[in-house]
């Protein structure tokens, strides 16, 4: 699947997913500037406070606009002879703390729009602010690129750590409109501003079985709940290690491909895989999660709508229902044992655990 492909399967969610970052951007930008403006209130209701207070004493309006327009060096209001003390610091001092004020904060402000329109670090930066309960993505070569399409396609919010400034996957990235930050996934403070004390997974793809792990241990200390997925070279390995440390999954890629690792990342339970006709299929459990679109639904709907065969139903009240009827009838709370193709998987994941909202 290339960036286009990836990108356009998105055409539809994109209103509501707009909304929604429009008003976490907004949430951002509001306390990324919290201290300037909260300078610039006190500075306004200082000055609303004296001019009420002053012998030339106006309407409450006209104090408030006065005090502004102090801080833009323009004042409107004609000071009482002799001048209060403290008036003489509105005149004096407020054009000054008006211009570090609005000054600092127009420039600020310009350099983020500036970083938007060009993809860099900052825009990066406070865009990954945004996110929550996402997956972040530790390393961007063959395998990690290939997982990140595969999580796009499934709509799945992505944050994408990558230590190499000349990777060239970053652009392919970038196009798919997901924040990639160049950091260092070691150093906590990366995982920090990935989001990872808010993401529902990590997925630790680099080609250092070392870093892998490190990161890993990293990622669960500071978030306990988090999903962690991890890569190992070596089969064994990968999976005495996922014995043996509070890994969910370590996985080979010579074993794995990208999108049941996406799947993985997404709370599916691979149970078996095969390929068939040169196409890696898999068994899965996936469970339905509240506000999930497969909820109300029948199991052929379902199959239909999804591309998939249900080989069981799991009801949430403990009961198995082997090779369910099409009118068989799926709520929140059941686990469905599906078998689909392998580049489908994540889609399915993914519907199964979107809650509405």
């Amino acid at each position: 699947m290339t960036a286009q492909a990836a990108s356009a399967v998105l055409v539809h969610h994109r209103p509501r997913r707009r909304a929604r970052v429009a008003a976490l951007y907004a949430r951002v930008l509001l306390g990324e500037f919290r201290w300037t403006l909260a300078a610039l209130a006190a500075a306004v209701v200082l000055g609303t406070v004296l001019h009420e207070v002053s012998p030339a004493r106006t309407k409450l309006g006209d104090s408030l606009y006065g005090a502004w327009m102090a801080l833009l060096a323009q004042p409107i209001i004609s000071p009482p002879n002799p001048i209060p003390w403290y008036l003489k610091i509105i005149y004096c001092a407020y054009p000054v703390i008006g211009f570090v004020l609005l000054g600092e904060g127009v420039v600020r402000l310009a350099l983020l729009l500036m970083s938007k329109r060009r993809g860099e670090k900052e825009w990066m930066q406070v865009m990954a602010s945004t996110y929550r309960d996402h997956v972040v993505l530790c390393g961007l070569g063959h395998l990690g690129v290939r997982v990140l399409e595969q999580l796009v396609a499934a709509h799945a919010d992505v944050v994408v750590l990558e230590r190499s400034e000349t990777n060239p996957f970053l652009a392919q990235a970038k196009a798919m409109n997901v924040p990639v930050l160049v950091r260092d996934m070691k150093e906590d403070q990366a995982l920090l501003d990935a989001g990872i004390k808010e993401a529902s997974a990590v997925v630790i793809a680099t080609n250092n079985e070392v870093t892998n792990l490190e990161v890993a241990l990293d990622s669960r200390r500071m978030n306990p709940r988090i999903r962690v997925i991890m890569r190992m070279f070596d089969p064994q390995l990968a999976s005495k290690i996922a014995e043996a440390w509070t890994i969910d999954a370590a996985f080979s890629s010579s074993a794995l491909a990208a999108p049941v690792v996406a799947a993985m990342s997404l709370r599916a339970k691979i149970i078996s895989h095969i390929v068939i006709g040169g196409e890696p299929y898999v068994a899965a459990e996936v469970k339905v999660e509240q506000g999930s679109p497969l909820a109300g639904k029948n199991v052929g709907q379902v199959e239909l709508g999804y591309v998939l065969r249900v080989l069981a139903r799991l009801a949430g009240d403990g009961t198995t229902h082997a090779a369910p009827p099409p009118s068989s009838q799926v709520a929140a709370g059941d686990t469905l044992i599906v078998h689909t193709a392998a580049k489908q998987l994540a889609t399915v994941a993914s519907a199964a655990a979107r809650r509405s909202g």
